[in-house]
Parts: C-alpha cells; structure tokens; sequence
C-alpha cells in the first residue's frame, strides 16, 4: 500500500514539474522571440543604412522570428535610395552608375543564429528566400570607371562596429519583376517577368573584403530567364529566347533559342518599306569569360569568346532599291559597332556550323535569287569598338569555311578596318571545283543567264573595298562552258533566246580558261557600290562581275549584246510591222477582188433577169 501510494505521489509531482517546465520553455521562447525581433529588425535597417554609405535605407512592416525553427520572417520591405546622398555624391563624381529599388512582400531568413548574432556579433543564416519581388533599376553613366576615394572604406569596415561577419549560405530570389531603364536610351525600359537569381555563400568579413574573386562578396551569382519575347519598337520584328543563364562563378552567358524575325511574311514586309529585312535562329549562343561586374556598373560587353551553334542567317535585299536614296554603308558592321551605345570588346567569334541565305531580287528578271552558304565554321577575331583596344590592334580579321550551294568547299579571309571612316575592309578566297549548273539559281534571276554545261575547277579572288568603290581580280579555272542567254516573258517567265544564246557561245563566251597552251586569264573587278546596296551585297557583286568578264560577258560585252537585243527586238517589231502592214494589204486586195467577183456576179444575174423570155 505505501509503496503504490508513494509511486502515484512521485508521478503526479513528475507531471507538475514537467507542465511547469514546458510553461517556463514557452514563456522563455515568447519573451525572447518578442525581445529579439525589434533588436534584428533594428539590426538589419542599421546594417543596410551603414554599409551603402546612407545611399539606401530598408523599411519593413513587421519582423517575426521563431527561435525553435532559427526563421525570421520579414513582411513589406522597401529598399529605396536616398535621391539626396545620391545627388550629393553626384555633384562629388562618386554616385553609381546604377540606382536600386526594390519591393518585396515577405523575405524568408532560414535557420538564423540569433545567440551567435548577440554574443558574438556574427550573422550567420543558413538561406533568404525572397518570394515575388519587384526590382526596378534606373542607370544613368555618371562615371566609366571605378572612382578611387582616399581612405574610402570597405563594407566590412562600414559594418565591423556592428557585425564582426555577414555569412549567407544561399539566397534565392524568384519570379523576380525586373524593370530596366537606361536613361541614355529614349524608349522605355525593359521588363522582364518569371526572373530567377541565386547567390551562393556570401561572405563579408575581413578576409573577403578586398577578394577580386567574388561579386557582391558571393561565390557565385547566377540568374535563369525562360521564355522571353518581344517585338521591336517599329513592331517590324519578334524577338524570343527560350533560355538565358549566368553565371559569375564560370563566367559565362548561355542564351538557347534565339530567334529574330519578321512580324510579316517577307513580301508584306517590303510593302512600304525600302528597308532590307533580316531573319535569325540560333539553337544557343555562349558568351566565355563574361565580365559581368563591368558590364552591370558600365555596360561594356568583354569577353574572350562568343559561339554561335547550329545558326541560320537569312538576308533579303529590297526588290525596289531604287526608290530609296537611304546610304546603306552606315550598315556595314565596322561602323555598326561604333553606333552600339556599349562598350564591346570580344577577342574571338566562333561559328559552329551556322547557315547564310542571302537572296536579291533581279531588276530585269524581277525573281528572287539565292545565294546559299551551308555549314559555316570559322573565327572572327577581336571584335570591338574599345578605344583602348582599337589603339593597338584596328584591324577585325576573319577565316571562314564554308559550302557554297551546299556543293563545292568555300574558304575566305576578311579583313575590316575598324576605325577608318571610309569602311575599307579586303576578302581574299578560294572554291573548289563546282558543276557550273549548281549556281543557276544565282545566275538566271540575278544575271538573266543560264549555264548549260561547264565544270570549274577551282576560283581564286581577292577583292579591295571601301563604302563606295571596290577592285580586285579574279580567276576562274573552268572548262566547256556553254549559256543560255535569258529573257522574261509576259507571263512572268524566263524563257531562253535561242538565236542570241548561239551567236553568243560562237562569238562572245570564252569555253576554257586557260586555253590550252596559254596561261589562265586574270579578270579584273572594278565596281561602284549602288548606294542602297548592303555590304554582302557589295561582295557578291564584286565576284559575280569577276565571273561575268572571265568568261568574256563583262560589262562593255553585256552593253552590246543588250544593244543587239534591243535591235533585234526592234528589227522584230519592224519585221512584224511590216507583215502586219502586208497582211493588210492583202486582205484589201482580197476584200477588192470580192467585190468586183461580187459586182460581176450581179451584173450577170441582172443581165439573166432581163432576157426576153
């Protein structure tokens, strides 16, 4: 009996003692949760205010944290510039290039150490998670590099009276709304939706304060855009990439499906415009060794090497050039990269087998004509309008191989003057032997020829140029070359001029180069570059008009069997004239003969009425 009586005393002080425990536990989490969410809340806003130099302040509506999980919540943070610090610091040539204001709802810190905050002033939190921010970005180039400030101190020496170290496992910020607004540029700014970013162990204390190794003190920063599309200003063009992602830590941009494109089909798009129109798809473009931290305070674009994968490039000149005097030489890319408002320096492009179709429309034949570079491999090296960059190398130069028409193996060399005014670039080339026949989808709309038979074995061209005037040589190896001279019919077709096409393979058109026991013929290229003619079209001419004097059709022959065309088209007129006129006759005459038959015929039947019976 006293033994049980004692057992049920012992368990019911047990339960007191326990209850009592637990109510004191809560007490104590209460008390310090409510003690320790003004002091972190106050914390954070000093941290924030002495670490930007009182450039930005953080408001929020409430903080809440709970000491058993090591979470703090903190709901409707605003972090907005001071306009006055920044204006001041402006007027002093040390404001940045890029103004911050950000929004957010509710931020998440994960696993917090508020006993080693309190103790020993050290922040250390295990995640942030910040759910749907609103991030608008106003930049304005109020310096082009890093502005050095005696006895300027770092972050850390900023917050080293507050925290000994600021320590961030990860912070997560996603589907972020990105705005962008460049004050240098007159359209209105970028918006972005569905933005991701992860930052990765930052770190601010005395050993990373001057790291050059890590951006915003993280290892790495990344970002991931999905689904991006857009339409130009002029609502011309649609603009869509599927993926973009960064990374500070390996320093490279990757974009998968690029596509730049018409908003409509080809010819509705001439409709009213004498602009020449443009189409690219990209399976991926790489950007290696990106130097994103000058790119966000400069926006400079510096890289060792920029891939293009799987691309396809289509050009189409403008079927009615001459109803625009629009120069098209600020087009050229030379001059193109000195109108961007960035700052590029590229060491190296790389194609890896990328397409390009460039299609014009002939004037006299008035059909399309497409000149077709398949698997396009090769180097562009040192792309840039740098000023520094310019100073010891001016020169952009280029080696390219290729298929032209996908038949016959095509290798050029480019070199482009980048700081000339005039534009001058040169391109030296050589093609493997080609079945003559494969280019007439070049030849009949663009040169109204046809070739009937022929094989070349190899061309050899090196071509000098500028904005206005182009010359070179250029040398054709060929063998039994036999045209057709063309001309379009009313129905819109090209149809074959048999008696000229004769006369020109018996006396015009040379059939070998070399002839045998003679050296090859050197055709010499001298062109005046139309001034709505694009550059490629500016090169593709230069060759066609090497091709066309090689073969003995250069412009001075061309002029004369134009000439006895248009004479034989006239001595045709004459001719049908003439027979028309002796048709005509001739049916008068038979018209004359009816009526006299047809007079005679009634005279006689008069004569028959009148006899006696």
């Amino acid at each position: 009996m006293i033994t049980r009586f004692t057992e049920q005393r012992w368990k019911k002080i047990a339960l007191i003692v326990a209850a009592l425990a637990i109510t004191a536990f809560i007490a104590v989490i209460l008390l310090v949760n409510f003690y320790w969410s003004p002091i972190l809340g106050e914390r954070i806003k000093a941290t924030v205010l002495k670490s930007t130099d009182g450039l930005y302040s953080v408001n929020f509506s409430k903080s809440s944290l709970s000491f058993i999980k090591g979470e703090l919540q903190i709901d409707n943070i605003e972090l907005k510039p001071n306009m006055s610090v920044y204006n001041h610091k402006k007027l002093q040539q040390l404001a940045p290039n890029s103004l911050y204001d950000l929004k957010v709802q509710r931020l998440t810190i994960h696993h917090l150490h508020p006993l080693s905050l309190y103790f020993n002033n050290k922040l250390d939190i295990d995640q942030i998670t910040v759910s749907s921010p609103d991030l608008h970005i106003n930049y304005e180039q109020n310096r082009n590099r890093d502005t050095l400030v005696k006895d300027k101190k770092t972050p850390y020496q900023i917050i080293a009276k507050i925290l000994k170290s600021v320590h961030v496992n990860s912070i997560l910020l996603n589907n972020v709304k990105f705005t962008y607004v460049d004050a240098h540029v007159k359209q209105n700014g970028i918006q972005l939706q569905n933005l991701n970013f992860v930052a990765t162990d930052l770190l601010i204390d005395s050993t990373t304060q001057y790291s050059k190794s890590r951006f915003l003190f993280c290892t790495d920063v990344s970002a991931e855009l999905n689904n991006f599309t857009r339409t130009s200003e002029n609502k011309r063009y649609a603009y869509s990439i599927a993926s973009l992602k960064f990374s500070t830590q390996s320093s490279q941009l990757i974009a998968t499906g690029i596509s730049y494109k018409p908003t409509k089909t080809v010819n509705e798009f001439f409709k009213g415009n004498n602009e020449d129109c443009y189409a690219i798809a990209l399976d991926s473009l790489r950007l290696n060794n990106f130097d994103f931290k000058a790119y966000s305070k400069y926006h400079t674009v510096h890289a060792s090497s920029a891939t293009f994968t799987n691309g396809k490039f289509e050009m189409y000149a403008n079927p009615a050039p001459n109803d625009t005097v629009k120069d098209q030489s600020p087009n050229f890319p030379q001059l193109l990269l000195h109108k961007l408002k960035l700052d590029v320096k590229v060491d190296t492009v790389v194609s890896d087998n990328t397409e390009v179709l460039y299609t014009e429309y002939g004037i006299t034949s008035g059909q399309p004509g497409t000149v077709i570079f398949n698997r396009i491999n090769g180097k562009l090296y040192n792309v840039t309008n740098n000023k520094t960059a310019l100073k010891k190398d001016s020169a952009a130069r280029a080696d390219i191989e290729a298929l032209l028409m996908g038949r016959s193996k095509l290798k050029v060399h480019f070199d482009f003057n980048l700081t000339d005014p005039d534009a001058s670039f040169a391109f030296k080339g050589h093609l493997d032997s080609i079945r003559l026949k494969y280019v007439n989808p070049i030849t009949m709309p663009l040169g109204m020829i046809k070739l009937a038979s022929g094989d070349a074995k190899s061309l050899d061209f090196y071509v000098k140029a500028n904005r206005t005037f182009a010359t070179g040589t250029l040398t054709a190896i060929y063998n039994n070359l036999k045209i057709k001279l063309l001309k379009k019919t009313e129905e819109n077709k090209l149809r074959k001029m048999g008696i000229i096409s004769l006369l020109a393979n018996a006396m015009i058109i040379k059939r070998d180069n070399p002839y045998y026991g003679e050296q090859p013929r050197v055709a010499h290229v001298a062109l005046k570059r139309r001034i709505s003619a694009s550059i490629f079209s500016f090169m593709w001419k230069s060759v066609f008009m090497g091709l066309k004097e090689s073969v003995g059709y250069d412009i001075k022959t061309e002029q004369t069997v134009k000439q006895k065309i248009s004479q034989f088209k006239q001595n045709r007129l004459t001719h049908d004239a003439r027979k028309a006129e002796r048709i005509q006759r001739r049916e008068a005459r038979r018209h004359k003969r009816e009526l006299r038959k047809k007079e005679k015929e009634a005279k006689a039947q008069k004569a028959l009425n009148n006899r006696p019976e």
